[in-house]
């Protein structure tokens, strides 16, 4: 671990959008499409700053078919730290389960 090292992973972690995107993630794995309806952005919004935070190795993506499914990186050196910040957050406004049970919720499949 050295300076730059820490200071990347930081910046990728230090907006409001992407904490939310991980804090869904410490959850579930999810999609894009989901994304836009818990944020409420558009796709190529949450895109930008997926691929910030798949720079910084902090999440990976699994292609299912046309779909692209993200998951937090377990294997990153700072994965116990991420889960540790993000426990102290509180939980997001809108859930998954509130987007299910308002027949919002998207499935990729």
């Amino acid at each position: 671990m050295d300076y730059v090292y820490m200071e990347s992973y930081l910046k990728a972690i230090s907006d409001h959008n992407r904490m939310l995107i991980l804090k869904y993630l410490s959850k579930d794995s999810l999609c894009i499409c989901e994304f836009t309806e818990l944020l409420d952005m558009t796709q190529p919004a949450v895109s930008q700053h997926m691929r910030k935070l798949k720079i910084a190795e902090l999440v990976t993506e699994e292609k299912r078919g046309r779909w692209t499914i993200w998951s937090l990186n377990v294997r990153h050196a700072l994965y116990p730290m991420l889960i540790h910040l993000l426990s102290l957050l509180p939980e997001p406004e809108i859930t998954v389960e509130s987007l299910e049970a308002e027949g919002k919720r998207v499935v990729c499949e």
